[in-house]
């Protein structure tokens, strides 16, 4: 029998029980094997994985530094800008329905609002992303579906932002405030609260109007500026018109120089324009004053029946068709 075949012969016949042949590692020095391997990939990535975290927490403290900066610049200049507005010539604000310090605060607080969710919204997307791009993920697929979805609900909101963008430059060009008196063509009154997509009028039944700023085609400010009141008188043709305009300068005067109506006026003295037409029995006289906003119906009703009573001592004929008067601004 030859050496092999006794070999063979002899490893087939071993004992049942007897112990496998030992392997070439054992568990434990796999974790040994793996532990080294993770301390050898941890020192050799250790420079760049703190660099990134680093990196990431500078990225962070930088948004908040960029966006506190820039919430506070927002806030300064909304602010000069409504005071600048606020002390144009002209400008009135009648007592008690709002001061100028609320006026100025309301017109920052809705712009300023809005303009500072926006700068932060995006120094915190722009962050987000540039932390993204450190954790080396693909920042493709994140945009096409914020891409996707921002057009999805632009389409579905965008009457929404119609309204949005016209109050937004309806408050920042000043064009009405709280406690304005406006005509807004569907409806005029009072301005009581103007929001970035609603403003909220009460008219002078009472009735509070809600207008949606995207739908506002046309504003009349009639508490911005001056109003003009405008009074014509009819006068007899056989009166004297030299005499009869000496009269209405001279009443018109003394009310402008009245220190309860002194604060109706503006600084510009009442002006006679003299015959403004010849009608049949009389012919029309006319005397216009500068108001202050919202006080020209009221000068016009008070200078009308001054006049009558100045005629009257006067003797002045005023024609058969009664006084009349109109009032713009």
């Amino acid at each position: 029998m030859s050496p092999e075949v006794f070999l063979v012969g002899a490893k087939n016949s071993a004992a049942p029980g007897s112990p496998p042949p030992s392997p070439s590692s054992t568990p434990t020095e796999s974790v040994k094997q793996q532990a080294v391997h993770v301390s050898n990939w941890f020192s050799e990535h250790s420079g760049n994985i703190i660099g990134g975290a680093v990196t990431i927490v500078c990225i962070f403290v930088a948004s908040l530094i960029i966006r506190k900066i820039t919430l506070t610049f927002i806030r300064r200049a909304f602010d000069r800008a409504a005071m600048r507005a606020e002390t144009k010539p002209g400008r009135f604000l009648e007592a008690g329905l709002l001061m100028g310090a609320e006026r100025r605060l309301q017109r920052t607080r809705a712009l300023g609002g809005v303009l500072s969710s926006v700068a932060s919204a995006t120094i915190m997307i722009i962050a987000t992303l540039m932390i993204i791009g450190e954790l080396h993920i693909s920042t493709g697929p994140i945009l096409a579906s914020v891409g996707v979805v921002s057009a999805a609900i632009g389409f579905g909101a965008r009457d929404v932002v119609t309204d949005l963008l016209a109050g937004i430059f309806m408050i920042m060009e000043d064009q009405y405030g709280v406690g304005d008196y406006i005509d807004a063509g569907d409806a005029k009154g009072t301005v009581e609260e103007v929001g970035l997509r609603i403003t909220q009028l009460r008219d002078i039944d009472g009735v509070v109007w809600y207008l949606r700023n995207g739908t506002i085609k046309r504003i009349g400010n009639q508490s911005q500026g001056y109003a003009r009141a405008i009074v014509d008188v009819p006068v007899s043709y056989t009166e004297n018109p030299s005499r009869v305009r000496d009269v209405m300068v001279e009443t018109a005067h003394q009310m402008f120089e009245d220190p309860q109506w002194k604060d109706s006026f503006l600084t510009e003295a009442p002006t006679v324009a003299g015959i403004e037409s010849i009608e049949g029995d009389h012919m029309m006289m006319r005397v216009a004053v500068r108001t202050a906003p919202r006080w020209s119906a009221e000068v016009a009703r008070e200078l009308r029946q001054r006049l009558l009573f100045a005629f009257d001592e006067a003797g002045v004929k005023v024609g058969n068709t009664a006084a009349s008067g109109t009032n713009g601004s």
